[in-house]
């Protein structure tokens, strides 16, 4: 009797939360944007944790694009750890979804994370082959954004290579593409990557111009990672032109992101340069340096890794790979029956919260656009008898012009990348710690909800208005340099994809 009424409880258990599961968005989905945050913070070992956790609910929910995406997100996050290993496997696995889905968009993406894992294991033949094959699906894709990425990525290779030229070239397209798009951050990292070239073929005064605009640019846009490889790049040809004091400072500051950031690979990177600068001045710390790189060098290119990238080279190890997959699936399943329960607990409350984020995000927007019609037949209040009156409708549209005004800011600054807290509080005049407190006080709401819903109700308006713009388009003018991270919030705003919407 007990276990009958046990197994109906289990059973009302996972029944009742379909229809929620249908309208909120799925666990997989929930873990997978928190995760895509923690990465975009650069917390990449928590990244990898949540987005581990998202990999198995998207496995579970038989959820194949999101399986996908949470795949390229661990490759990612695992190159940015060092574990070359983890990032093949996880690239690997992603390329197959994405060749099965024939999504050309979704298929560039996974090709520029394969690219960039054979990069860092120094194989630049097998990386070109991913960014050039790549390339031409992001064009079949009309993703001007992942085609500017994917020419920084070329550029890289070719510098690998030794082709220097070439190199330069594919740097340039992409800095000029990046210029189109208004996108400042990511100039600063195309101008890097010239740099790069330019030091190789000794024209180190363009080099030198390249690194001064690239540094104070990936400061301002907080790409720390990009910083340090771009310190390390300045240490380099300041080394080479025989400044060396001027060369360590640099490799420090580069060796100091790598550290907090646990990047193995570029930590080696300034490792060496630290080692060249110091031996003929301070040869004893030279050397511990020097002792570091070897090890460095030891753990991250070790022979399993060659052997594992060779296997993946032979018609992108499909046959393995599901083969793997229905092992990890069966041990999926057995954690699955044990930890029911409790699962089902959680993802009610995150189902609830999901809804109770959602209602808050719609309602936003619809005051956001509430303000924009009203804006264009704007008339002036009526002007009241009493004293009180006057003084409340003045506070009244005081609050409202503020609001005006933040959606113009935050809007301009979109398709340029500064509409950040800090950068939309700049522009208003305003302290960060000002601009919040008014906010909340007008609002009731964080910068970043408020900011979010202005993204938001601008991409709704582009997908209403303009039926032949790309998605990838549209993402870029609300602000948002990939697609499926764009399609995410879309999705968890209005409950639908940015296509299903366009087609209502």
């Amino acid at each position: 009797m007990r276990l009958k009424t046990f197994f109906w409880c289990i059973l009302l258990t996972l029944l009742l939360p379909l229809e929620a599961l249908a309208a909120d968005g799925s666990k997989g989905e929930l873990l997978a944007n928190e995760a895509d945050s923690l990465y975009s913070l650069q917390q990449y070992a928590e990244a990898q944790r949540v987005a581990t956790q998202a990999l198995n609910a998207m496995r579970s929910e038989r959820n194949a694009e999101g399986e996908a995406d949470c795949l390229n997100l661990l490759a990612i996050i695992n190159i940015r750890l060092g574990d070359f290993n983890e990032a093949a496997k996880y690239a690997k696995q992603c390329y197959v979804l994405d060749e099965k889905s024939g999504d050309p968009d979704a298929m560039s993406s996974s090709l520029n994370t394969l690219a960039a894992i054979y990069m860092s294991m120094r194989q630049p033949k097998e990386a070109e082959k991913y960014v050039l094959k790549g390339i031409e699906y992001s064009k079949k894709a009309d993703n001007p954004q992942r085609l500017a990425i994917l020419h920084g990525m070329a550029s890289e290779v070719y510098h690998y290579l030794k082709r220097d030229e070439r190199s330069l070239q594919y740097a340039t397209m992409a800095y000029e593409m990046e210029q189109k798009l208004g996108r400042k951050d990511k100039m600063a990292v195309r101008q890097a990557e010239r740099a790069s070239a330019l030091i190789a073929l000794k024209r180190h005064d363009e080099a030198r111009k390249a690194l001064d605009e690239a540094i104070p640019g990936l400061r301002a846009s907080g790409n720390i990672h990009s910083l340090g490889i771009a310190c390390n790049q300045m240490g380099l040809m300041l080394h080479n032109e025989g400044k060396d004091g001027e060369a360590v400072t640099y490799f420090n500051e580069a060796l100091n992101i790598f550290l907090a950031q646990h990047d193995l690979y570029n930590e080696a990177m300034s490792r060496q340069g630290l080692y060249e600068s110091l031996r003929h001045t301070d040869p004893d710390k030279a050397m511990e340096h020097n002792d570091r790189y070897m090890a460095l060098r030891d753990s991250i290119y070790d022979k399993d890794t060659g052997e594992l990238l060779t296997k993946y080279a032979v018609e992108y190890g499909y046959d393995q790979l599901q083969a793997e997959n229905i092992s990890l699936l069966q041990m999926r399943r057995i954690y699955l029956i044990a930890g029911v329960i409790m699962l089902l607990a959680l993802l009610g409350f995150g189902l609830w919260r999901s809804r109770r984020d959602r209602l808050r995000m719609q309602e936003l927007i619809r005051q956001i656009e509430n303000m924009r019609i009203a804006e264009v037949g704007e008339v002036e209040p009526q002007i009241k008898e009493e004293t009180e009156q006057n003084s409340q409708e003045d506070v009244a549209t005081e609050d409202r012009l503020f609001v005006m005004r933040l959606v113009q800011v935050v809007n301009d600054g979109l398709s340029t990348g500064q509409y950040g807290v800090e950068a939309v509080a700049s522009e208003m005049n305003m302290s960060v710690q000002t601009f919040r407190r008014r906010l909340m006080s007008v609002t009731g709401e964080s910068p970043k909800a408020f900011i979010s819903a202005i993204q938001m109700e601008r991409a709704a308006k582009l997908l209403t208005d303009n039926p032949d713009m790309s998605i990838a388009r549209v993402a870029t003018l609300c602000g948002y340099d990939e697609t499926n991270s764009f399609g995410r919030s879309f999705k968890r705003a209005y409950g639908v994809t940015p296509s299903q919407y366009r087609g209502q």
